[in-house]
């Protein structure tokens, strides 16, 4: 055996230990310092989260192969690579793209940090321990829960995945009653878990992508919640660090969710969201992306185009959102299973009325409320509003006055500042016709001033 070929076959953790103390003369210490310098240098979110312990268990041997992140960082820095990396996913354009002449890019590179960018200042500087966002005692009474007693994090199974995972789809259900403000915590203590679990790191590979996969999840609707709070500082760390995760996982469909997360939290903002929205239409058409989720990705695409009032490229993804939904077998996973037809409608009608064309758009949302449960209170005054928006267009000032009302009654005190916000926007058009006795009694009622309205 030739000296090259025994370093080969020596286990991956004694190279990089050799590497470090003897090629380099770096303790251990130095070795997170300077892979965590990196990952700051490359946007890799996810990469700034190692340390020492983890460092340990990849020189012991306890963990063989360290995340794709890492490996990718390590090389980076010189070290010597584990043997018979996977193969690289690759993407190819699908037929019928939405919007067209848009490049392809690899999943890994659909977005970098600077897409979660709100504008706010410099990235780097926003960047934060993940433990942050809520309390270590969370994470100690989830980890003792589900884990067990006494149990490392570092023997993470399939089954506490799993666990975790029901978790997540039975937490979920709160947001179809309760705001985001009401929610925020319990989503960021899920997300908080898997962070922790993923930084002790994980012995299978199969069961750390898809803890990688859940993570992104949680962390997906965490940040919504965060976002439906107005918390958008929050919100954008959320679906910076769930892209990060899904992309890791090779999750296209489920990094295309966080792209439109964060595209509607830009449109939320009044910022340019049509370049976000363009890398989910492609993260939809790769390979093996759900119909479901397919269709998910097309309909949020479709609400940004309507919003740039280009009415093509609106009409093009909601006829494709529907094509994939038609192919929906029931296996669509949990985060997108929520789109049906009387949703996708909804958005249909929505993304009309913002291109003002109100024939095309109040029959579609009168049907879809029609059927819409009172139950989502927040969500049904939310998407009332573009029905009363429409209605305005139409010249049926008094139709639009009483949506208004029962969307105020129907919304209640849910911890949500959108629905409130947007009912505000339509009664500054309503005031435009304040001699009409129902517009009089509806703004004097409910106290409702335009200029509340955040900018």
């Amino acid at each position: 055996m030739t000296g090259t070929q025994g370093a080969i076959d020596e286990p991956w953790g004694h190279r990089l230990r050799h590497w470090r103390s003897e090629t380099m003369n770096w303790s251990q210490e130095e070795l997170v310092a300077h892979v965590t310098r990196v990952a700051y240098e490359n946007k890799e979110e996810r990469g700034t989260s190692l340390d020492v312990r983890l460092v340990n268990r990849w020189e012991s041997g306890r963990v063989r192969r360290p995340q794709a992140v890492y490996r990718r960082l390590l090389v980076q820095l010189g070290a010597p690579p584990p043997s018979e990396p996977p193969p690289a996913l690759t993407t190819r354009r699908m037929p019928g793209s939405c919007p067209p002449d848009v490049p392809e890019p690899h999943l890994a590179s659909l977005a970098t940090a600077d897409d979660f960018d709100l504008g706010d200042g410099d990235p780097s500087v926003q960047r934060r321990d993940f433990l942050r966002t809520s309390s270590t005692l969370a994470i100690s009474g989830l980890l003792a829960a589900v884990v067990g007693g006494g149990a490392s994090a570092g023997s993470t199974t399939q089954d506490v995945v799993d666990e975790l995972r029901q978790r997540l789809v039975s937490l979920r259900k709160l947001d179809d009653t309760l705001g985001g403000g009401d929610t925020y915590r319990l989503y960021a203590a899920e997300a908080e878990l898997t962070g922790h679990l993923l930084r002790e790191g994980v012995s299978r590979e199969v069961v750390q992508r898809d803890l990688l996969a859940l993570h992104a999840e949680q962390s997906q609707q965490a940040g919504w919640a965060a976002f439906d709070a107005g918390w958008h500082s929050d919100a954008r760390d959320h679906y910076r660090r769930s892209h990060a995760a899904a992309t890791e996982a090779g999750d296209a469909g489920l990094a295309g969710n966080a792209l439109a997360f964060h595209a509607y939290q830009l449109i939320g903002l009044g910022q340019p969201a049509r370049k976000i929205s363009e890398k989910s239409v492609h993260a939809a058409e790769q390979p093996g992306v759900d119909p479901g989720v397919r269709a998910l990705l097309l309909s949020r695409a479709a609400w940004t185009f309507a919003l740039d009032g280009d009415a093509d490229a609106t009409a093009r993804c909601l006829g494709r959102a529907e094509d994939a939904l038609a192919l929906a077998n029931g296996q669509t996973p949990d985060y997108a299973a929520w789109i049906d037809e009387t949703e996708l409608a909804i958005m249909t009608g929505r993304c009309w009325s913002e291109l003002r064309r109100p024939l095309r758009a109040v029959p579609v949302l009168e049907s879809a409320l029609a059927h819409y449960s009172d139950a989502h209170s927040r969500d049904k005054a939310l998407y009332s509003s573009w029905l009363a928006d429409s209605y305005i267009d139409a010249g049926e000032i008094e139709q639009a006055a009483t949506v208004v009302e029962s969307s105020l009654t129907v919304m209640g005190d849910v911890s949500s500042v959108r629905p409130r916000e947007r009912l505000v926007q339509v009664a500054g058009r309503l005031a435009e016709h304040g001699d009409l006795p129902v517009v009089r009694d509806l703004l004097g009622r409910h106290a409702l001033n335009p200029l509340d309205v955040r900018r």
